[in-house]
């Protein structure tokens, strides 16, 4: 009990001592400074929070609100030219009609879709049943090409469906990005 004793007591030892004999030793003091020369050459935020730039939001019955930031080059830029209003106008990709028409657009494609790939599929099972019912080889053999056929054509579908759906993620992703309200895209 003695040896496990000395022997854990040995070891904390040479765990404390380590930094020193190895040399790894933190200066803190000269981190708190390299940090503080990094935090002065950031400069303050030039964005100001009023009551003007303050938008809300009404989810689930309680209001949240939220402040649109914008990037330093484009606050740097709208300095001199006026109301950013007047630059917004500019800008396509800060109008609501611009994100608007391609989530319809995505959407419209995706609905289409899926109803090409349900009329497929109850085509399919028609000629499925169809294929039972003949027992005539040739007639067989002509569905069975037409199964083919309608299942190569469901599958392409399913792909486009599904590149479509991602399609439209990532448009929610990149809207997300770009500071558009989350109200413009419902």
């Amino acid at each position: 009990m003695k040896r496990t004793a000395l022997f854990l007591a040995a070891c904390l030892l040479f765990v404390g001592a380590a930094p020193l004999l190895l040399g790894d030793v933190v200066d803190l003091m000269a981190l708190k400074k390299q940090e503080d020369e990094r935090r002065k050459k950031l400069g303050k935020s030039k964005a100001k929070i009023t009551n003007d730039n303050v938008n809300t939001v009404s989810v689930g019955g309680g209001r949240y609100g939220y402040v649109q930031m914008e990037s330093e080059e484009a606050a740097g830029d709208d300095a001199g030219a006026g109301p950013p209003e007047a630059a917004r106008k500019g800008d396509v990709t800060k109008q609501p009609d611009f994100w608007k028409k391609q989530q319809v657009d995505l959407e419209q494609r995706i609905s289409t879709l899926k109803a090409d790939i349900e009329s497929g599929q109850s085509d399919l099972n028609r000629l499925w049943s169809d294929f039972y019912i003949k027992n005539v080889a040739a007639e067989q053999e002509a569905i069975r090409a037409q199964i083919a056929q309608l299942t190569n054509q469901i599958e392409q579908k399913k792909l486009f469906l599904s590149q479509s759906e991602t399609q439209l993620e990532e448009l929610y992703e990149k809207a997300r990005k770009a500071g558009v309200p989350p109200g413009w895209l419902r």
